[in-house]
């Protein structure tokens, strides 16, 4: 492609996470069981728990297949999920980069691409991957030639900024861990009680 403006959007169906409804599933299921065990468990507050639970799971996923889009200008990237909407000028773009996904959970992609800025943080841009686009590699070498244009510089590393990148993965890892954790003590204490 010679300019500029681009958007990507979905353009292959997605297949169902089937690992998300099983966990809606067993959270729900442990409802039931937790309001037909207790004589003084609340039906009204079953249906209302259940309700939230399944609407926060199919709400944002239905929200993202409409809104989800990855709008490309001169003026910047823009990345659009379910309910935000995250901008990066030109000036402020460090480097688009793509990462392949530990398993390919993300919308059956292998490749997801990312756009990082001078301070290390990254931003996802939706549907910018190798399940939506039949040439992933070639669009990403396009984009960044010819955004390098806009942006006024060329792709170089910068120690400094590598170091933040580092330093926010590797916090985010942890920080996923903790997470994780926390859940599995929170799944703990509800089976043993």
């Amino acid at each position: 492609m010679s300019g500029i403006e681009r958007e990507y959007r979905r353009r292959r169906t997605l297949s169902v996470s089937w690992w998300q409804i099983a966990v809606t599933v067993v959270i729900g299921g442990n409802i039931v069981l937790q309001v037909t065990m207790n004589p003084y468990a609340s039906r009204r507050w079953y249906v209302i728990a259940l309700a939230v639970i399944v609407l926060a799971r199919v709400v944002p996923a239905v929200l993202y297949r409409q809104r989800g889009r990855t709008i490309v200008g001169a003026q910047g990237i823009t990345a659009r999920d379910a309910v935000r909407t995250n901008t990066r000028t030109w000036h402020d773009v460090y480097d688009i980069r793509a990462e392949l996904s530990a398993n390919g959970r993300i919308e059956r992609a292998r490749w997801t691409t990312y756009v990082y800025d001078n301070d290390g943080r990254r931003m996802r841009l939706p549907y910018f991957d190798d399940w939506q686009l039949p040439d992933f590699h070639a669009e990403l070498a396009d984009l960044r030639a010819v955004s390098a244009l806009h942006r006024g510089m060329a792709w170089e590393l910068r120690s400094e900024t590598e170091d933040l990148i580092r330093r926010r993965t590797r916090n985010s890892k942890l920080w996923g861990a903790v997470y994780v954790a926390a859940i599995v003590v929170c799944v703990a204490f509800v089976v043993m009680a």
